[in-house]
């Protein structure tokens, strides 16, 4: 994955294999333009077996960016780790949603290209104008969303197996009770954060301790928990709306959801 060394301002990235693009990601820019109201640069990361000329001959979008960097890797023992975990009933993401692991990308030094990168969820449904979060200056900062907002009740415990031998080493060595541990559906941040061999320290996280039930978002918790210096939670309102949420709200305006319906009761 190699590109110009110019640096330009911004841009959203978002991440898929070939089948998921071709679900989601027309919507997404159609979205993006109409109700986002973003007209700057798009980067789309996905594998070397994606047809980028037929993505874009569906996408008539002038600042799309296709780049195909290298698949994120684990030993063999590591993979049979993940495999076998007691994920409380809920389906293995390791096994079905393994392509995740290739967000790590958005911290390829290569991503320096741009100055700040907003990385959504190609299956988030933007509402409002996003522009606002461009205005948040991330200079060395890493900015999600809490994944217990807004009752900041559940604890970052809860994306590992606890009935793991390795469970106690983890909960020794970081802080499990963290209630504003992130999601990685949305993150913002500035790309000077990015150094040489995050990806690597990342993986390395993930090897050691192979206990994550929500695949990168566990481990990227323990990463950035060790950054300490790097991560905030993005604001809860931008531009005079909640800037996102999961859930839809009755009567409140929300910049960008996950679901379109409330949330259950």
């Amino acid at each position: 994955m190699k590109i110009s060394s110019y640096q330009t301002k911004s841009a959203v990235v978002v991440v898929g294999n070939f089948r998921y693009l071709l679900k989601y990601l027309k919507n997404f820019i159609i979205n993006l333009e109409n109700k986002g109201n973003y007209k700057g640069d798009v980067v789309v990361l996905t594998s070397k077996f994606s047809q980028s000329w037929v993505i874009k001959k569906i996408i008539k979008y002038p600042n799309l960016h296709i780049l195909k960097p290298l698949k994120i890797r684990f030993p063999k023992k590591t993979k049979e780790q993940y495999l076998k975990l007691d994920t409380g009933g809920q389906p293995n993401r390791f096994k079905f949603k393994n392509f995740q692991w290739f967000k790590l990308n958005i911290f390829s030094e290569d991503m320096k290209y741009w100055q700040n990168i907003l990385y959504l969820d190609i299956n988030l449904t933007i509402h409002y104008d996003i522009n606002g979060i461009f205005k948040l200056n991330p200079q060395n900062y890493f900015y999600a969303k809490a994944d217990s907002y807004p009752e900041y009740k559940t604890t970052l415990s809860t994306q590992f197996d606890s009935t793991h031998v390795l469970y106690k080493k983890l909960q020794d060595n970081f802080d499990l009770q963290d209630v504003r541990y992130f999601q990685t559906g949305l993150m913002y941040f500035n790309t000077s954060i990015i150094k040489k061999n995050m990806i690597q320290e990342i993986i390395d996280l993930a090897i050691k301790y192979p206990i994550s039930i929500t695949n990168e978002q566990g481990v990227l918790n323990l990463y950035f928990q060790q950054e300490s210096l790097f991560y905030k939670e993005i604001p809860e309102h931008i531009d005079g709306r909640i800037f996102y949420y999961y859930w839809m709200v009755g009567g409140k305006e929300i910049t960008i959801t996950k679901q379109l319906v409330e949330k259950y009761k």
